[in-house]
């Protein structure tokens, strides 16, 4: 295979010719300001200003975000250098590290580049969790009202009828998770890659499907609300149903799922593109599941978005303010009693209260479930993840969340380090063994010595 690497990259923020160097200038432009003063992304007032959260109680549960962590020294050149170099050994095609705001390194290989967007395949989920947060601030949902009450052709089902908002976020909801009814799993994913590219059974002049969002309607639940965790894309569909009929009840000025999720999180994290990059069906409903293309700087600027608490400012040197409620955001990063690893669209690599995800574990069957593709031994391991805890220097876990697709698509949000990474790759059985354990610890420099193992940890750290 021909590789065309770009390399460049500098550690800690540098100065503005740097950047130019680095062919980051654009990107540094539309990011969150840091203290050297750089541009914030574009901003978008919401129709109903959010309100601020009361300060968190003694006993009140942790929150993840901290958008002023305390300041922590940049990766070294040398510690992301070897992250870089794990990552292609294993089919990567992009790294991008940014610092407090500022792309602080960046590298394509295997013929990528930084202006070609790439599939996020189910990375694409964590938008529905942020923007289910603002329609919470927005007063059109509540996380725990029933479904059916909106979509009323669940009402006579005794198991549809109890499924709640925060059910189908969590992927708890019970909806058989890949239905027939739903067309194939996959359409619309681009350039993924390997042998597995999802992309190469797209026959020629295949037609899109015709309306995700009314097929999901008569998807059968199959288990009980709340008792199951069930990876696929039935629930991301129906929660796309429900919020397009909660906006055509509404005086919201938007009347689809785009244009709401377009004008609430895309435009006010600086992002500007064609729905197109979402995969559309024939109605031109967005792929919710697994259907966007962003380049990595694209993506970063949106784990940025994140990071900061969905928060914006109007001029240079104004207070940062939040365009989503702060306690709606956090949602995104609990996890439910069926599992805690997986909070609302998000994984939870190490929660708020440092408790420890096992994304890794039992891997052959359950990654394939959770891919909604059966029992397929051998596969399963392109999505695999996070096996163990990264403690930093104090002994201390590091909180991280990803955002995370098929073919080991990464986005890594670390609050307390001020630190947001994305990796992108080909799918192929080459990229199978790539760990995101190993991939932060090199990234943050620590070694073997620094971490302790998470329960039922596979033994090819």
């Amino acid at each position: 295979m021909t590789m065309s690497v770009h390399r460049s990259f500098v550690c800690a923020a540098g100065s503005a010719a740097l950047l130019f160097q680095l062919g980051c200038a654009a990107l540094a432009q539309s990011l969150p300001p840091t203290a050297t003063g750089s541009p914030a992304p574009a901003t978008a007032t919401p129709s109903t200003p959010p309100s601020v959260p009361a300060p968190s109680a003694p006993n009140e549960r942790p929150r993840f975000l901290n958008p002023e962590p305390v300041p922590t020294p940049a990766p070294s050149a040398e510690a992301i250098a070897k992250a870089i170099a794990y990552s292609e050994s294993s089919s990567g095609r992009a790294v991008l590290v940014m610092k407090d705001g500022v792309v602080i390194a960046e590298q394509y290989a295997n013929g990528w580049s930084a202006e070609r967007p790439h599939a996020l395949a189910s990375g694409t989920k964590s938008f529905s969790g942020v923007t289910a947060a603002a329609a919470v601030t927005d007063g059109l949902v509540t996380l725990d009202e029933l479904v059916s009450d909106t979509i009323t052709e669940w009402k006579k089902d005794p198991r549809a009828s109890r499924i709640t908002v925060r059910e189908l976020l969590s992927l708890t909801s019970g909806l058989e998770p890949n239905s027939e009814l739903l067309g194939r799993q996959g359409y619309g994913i681009k350039d993924l890659g390997g042998a597995s590219d999802l992309a190469s059974r797209l026959r020629s002049g295949e037609r899109a499907p015709e309306n995700w969002y009314a097929a999901v309607v008569k998807v059968p639940v199959t288990a009980e609300p709340g008792r199951t965790f069930r990876y696929g894309p039935s629930h991301f569909y129906a929660w796309g149903e429900f919020l397009t009929r909660k906006l055509a009840a509404s005086s919201r000025p938007e009347r689809n799922y785009w244009d709401y999720m377009h004008a609430r999180v895309l435009k006010p994290a600086g992002l500007e593109f064609a729905k197109t990059r979402f995969a559309l069906d024939q109605q031109g409903n967005p792929n919710l599941p697994g259907g966007a293309h962003l380049t990595a700087r694209e993506w970063a600027q949106w784990g940025e978005f994140v990071r900061r608490g969905c928060a914006v400012r109007s001029e240079a040197g104004a207070a940062w303010t939040p365009v989503i409620d702060r306690d709606a955001l956090e949602q995104c990063f609990i996890g439910s009693r069926v599992n805690p690893q997986y909070g609302l669209t998000w994984w939870l690599l190490t929660g708020p209260d440092g408790s420890v995800a096992n994304v890794g574990g039992s891997e052959g069957g359950r990654m394939r479930k959770r891919l909604g593709r059966g029992e397929q031994p051998g596969l399963a391991d392109f999505a695999a993840g996070q096996t163990a805890t990264i403690l930093d220097a104090n002994g201390t876990p590091v909180k991280a969340v990803m955002a995370a697709g098929a073919g080991k698509q990464r986005l890594f949000i670390l609050p307390e380090h001020g630190l947001v990474i994305v990796r992108l790759a080909e799918m192929n059985q080459k990229g199978v063994n790539f760990n995101d354990t190993q991939f932060l610890k090199l990234v943050l420099g620590i070694d073997g010595r620094g971490t302790v193992r998470g329960p039922d940890a596979p033994d090819r750290n």
